[in-house]
């Protein structure tokens, strides 16, 4: 009988994740170059990236273009509670805790009535706000929060729009309070990094959710869109056989 040999993207993988796991790279640290990598391994660079996308693909490290590729934090040691809550699903789908965020910044716009707008919140030639949250590991946008709400929305929580930290909690937080359930879209966003006002990693694939945040009266709260780099993405959900109809949890759909 042939026997067949371990694949040496394999092996190599083997080889890195044992090494992250007897703490030789710590979580949150930088893997050696990878020309480094294809010394020490005695690989092909494909070799190696074959090994280092499995890794990506796995959760275990993360890679920010230009900069090098870095050991995620593990379930235990992060928030592993996953978009399953009604929370921010920012917070809930990087592969690093928030903690590790080096910079967050906010800003509004005011924006004229709309067709979208208009049927979005079922009103009439009312204006809207735009709130906008981005998130940067040392020089790298990893995410962005795009919120659109009414005024109406603004008035009822009272924060100050000039307050970027304000905005910030009232994204991250503060709406989900008022929040009776949601519906949740997961797509791969069409949008080139380069064209948001504040750009992305370049060749960077963005995941995109889309979230229509309710009120207890059934209308619409507001629309968040979630940008969140490819490489920092990782979440989960928690599934049940049709028979569990006695739960009651956040309608989440995702495509």
């Amino acid at each position: 009988m042939e026997m067949h040999r371990t694949p040496k993207y394999v092996q190599v993988y083997n080889q890195i994740l044992s090494m992250i796991k007897r703490s030789q790279f710590a979580p949150g640290s930088k893997l050696p170059s990878e020309e480094k990598l294809t010394n020490d391994f005695n690989v092909s660079r494909v070799t190696l990236r074959t090994a280092l996308s499995l890794l990506k693909e796995d959760g275990v490290i993360s890679s920010i273009h230009g900069q090098g590729h870095f050991v995620n934090f593990s379930d235990k040691q992060k928030n592993d509670q996953g978009i399953r809550t009604l929370g921010c699903p920012v917070l809930d789908s990087l592969t690093i805790p928030i903690e590790q965020i080096s910079e967050k910044d906010a800003y509004y716009f005011k924006n004229p009535s709309s067709v979208f707008t208009d049927k979005l919140f079922e009103v009439k030639d009312i204006s809207y706000y735009t709130l906008n949250v981005w998130y940067k590991i040392d020089n790298s946008n990893i995410a962005n929060i795009f919120s659109i709400l009414l005024p109406e929305t603004i008035e009822k929580f009272g924060f100050n729009l000039d307050d970027k930290n304000q905005i910030i909690q009232f994204l991250e937080k503060d709406i989900y309070r008022e929040v009776a359930n949601s519906k949740l879209t997961i797509s791969i966003s069409s949008r080139k990094p380069d064209s948001f006002r504040r750009n992305f990693a370049e060749n960077e694939k963005l995941v995109l959710m889309t979230e229509d945040l309710y009120a207890t009266n059934g209308k619409v709260l507001a629309q968040n869109k979630y940008y969140i780099a490819e490489s920092f993405f990782r979440t989960s959900l928690v599934r049940y056989p049709v028979s569990y109809t006695h739960l009651t949890l956040p309608t989440i759909y995702s495509v």
